[in-house]
């Protein structure tokens, strides 16, 4: 089998079962084994890899990019939508699954690179904004949500190679002293996320 066609029926594979795995609920299925039902949050793990994997093999092995790019936008706006406004538990809950899978096959496809830099770099500016507020918690736990694929977005199409890396080492320094500082409670509960965006960030500019 040609690699390419193989990576298009691992990518659609990958896709069918994330999304089945996020969206279905076992506990409705009542001829489960109780065991199966209670692993339900680890299958929504799984799913996040599946879904993860399945956004790279599309973005590289299916020659329409165009559509590939068209397919992970909507894909953002409802992540975006189900983040924020007012929607089933389970739909707010895969909101990031959403952002994230579909901001890598985003940033692989676009062909409005600098659209998407700015985009991107506005994105990862709300989430500090979020991230630094004192006046709302829904925001607060929104802010990794839009940072990752920010960070995500922004790393793939930013052209400056360098300049990504610098952020990025700089956010994991920002996180460590951050969670080493024992002076302000506000900057310790940020560590892990600045530490999580910028090792993200550092990890895909690596492979770029």
């Amino acid at each position: 089998m040609i690699k390419p066609i193989r990576n298009q029926i691992f990518a659609i594979s990958f896709i069918i079962l994330g999304l089945l795995f996020q969206y279905l609920k076992l506990e409705n299925i009542t001829w489960l084994p109780g065991a199966l039902v209670k692993s339900s949050v680890l299958l929504k793990g799984i799913s996040f890899v599946l879904l993860s994997i399945a956004a790279i093999l599309s973005s590289i092995s299916f020659k329409n990019k165009r559509l590939i790019s068209l397919i992970s936008g909507i894909g953002l706006i409802l992540g975006l939508i189900f983040l924020f406004l007012p929607v089933p538990l389970f739909l707010k809950g895969s909101s990031f699954h959403l952002l994230f899978t579909c901001a890598i096959a985003y940033g692989m496809t676009t062909a409005t690179k600098r659209v998407a830099t700015v985009v991107s770099s506005v994105c990862v500016c709300i989430g500090f904004i979020f991230l630094y507020q004192t006046f709302s918690t829904d925001l607060g736990n929104a802010a990794l949500s839009l940072l990752l694929p920010g960070i995500v977005v922004f790393s793939i199409v930013n052209t400056q190679k360098e300049l990504c890396e610098r952020l990025s080492i700089g956010l994991i320094a920002l996180g460590l002293i951050s969670l080493c500082q024992p002076f302000l409670i506000l900057f310790y509960q940020s560590g892990i996320q600045l530490l999580l965006t910028g090792l993200t960030g550092f990890i895909v500019v690596a492979h770029r």
